[in-house]
């Protein structure tokens, strides 16, 4: 097993910017934008998993009153399917623990969040020909309430 390290991130980075591009869908305005917002924006963070040198994930959110907004999350290729975007939903989720985690997205993810716990709602075509859908993770708090069965975090090593 590798441990996997998570920490705060520089969204100005080569390597941390190369993983937001790719979260963002390859626009470079909105690269720049996301990019100023984690640099001046008080409530939002960006977090970094590593392991060793290699960085293996970015999650960037914005901490609302009432819940966590998760705006990007990536993972290096090399990386997918080895628990990385599991661990920085995790890592996010304890930092709150009061808090729910949403995300909005299209059809590609949804699998992805409802595999670590997230409630699937539809949103329809919020753009032509782009069905949409918000995901939900309950709060620390409120997944304790329904019981072991639903407390699914992960852990700090792949």
């Amino acid at each position: 097993m590798q441990r996997v390290r998570i920490a705060p991130a520089d969204p100005e980075d080569r390597g941390v910017a190369e993983l937001l591009f790719a979260a963002i869908g390859g626009d470079r305005a909105r690269l720049a934008a996301a990019t100023r917002r984690y640099l001046i924006d008080g409530p939002t963070e960006l977090v970094a998993a590593t392991i060793g040198d290699e960085l293996a994930g970015v999650a960037g959110y914005e901490i609302r009153r009432d819940r966590l907004v998760l705006l990007h999350i990536a993972t290096a290729d090399t990386r997918r399917r080895s628990g990385i975007g599991r661990l920085l939903v995790a890592e996010i989720g304890s930092r709150h623990p009061d808090l729910p985690v949403v995300a909005e997205t299209d059809g590609t993810s949804v699998d992805f969040y409802a595999a670590i716990g997230f409630t699937t709602v539809p949103l329809g075509e919020k753009y032509p020909g782009v069905r949409r859908f918000r995901m939900t993770l309950a709060s620390d708090s409120a997944r304790a309430r329904a019981g072991p069965a639903a407390d699914d975090a992960g852990t700090s090593s792949v």
